[in-house]
């Protein structure tokens, strides 16, 4: 019986997969942290875009008001 997973909990960031099929060079995101856990809500992002098949290379903090958030820049892996 197949199980829904929810986007958040699933292994590999569906966008960069789709990404990364395409062709592109370089993935960028951009996140808004969880207030109470910033980083595991970040690591859980990272997590996924690499697993399918980037190398976080650049990261950048700021607060837009009400929240820390984290731009990341992603580049290909080899393979």
């Amino acid at each position: 019986m197949d199980r829904h997973v929810s986007r958040g909990l699933a292994p590999v960031d569906s966008h960069a997969a789709r990404c990364r099929e395409r062709g592109d060079a370089e993935h960028h995101r951009s996140i808004r942290l969880h207030p109470v856990h910033p980083d595991r809500n970040l690591a859980l992002h990272v997590r996924r875009i690499e697993a399918a098949g980037w190398q976080l290379t650049d990261q950048a903090f700021s607060d837009d008001g009400d929240h820390r958030r984290c731009a990341m820049r992603f580049a290909r892996t080899a393979g």
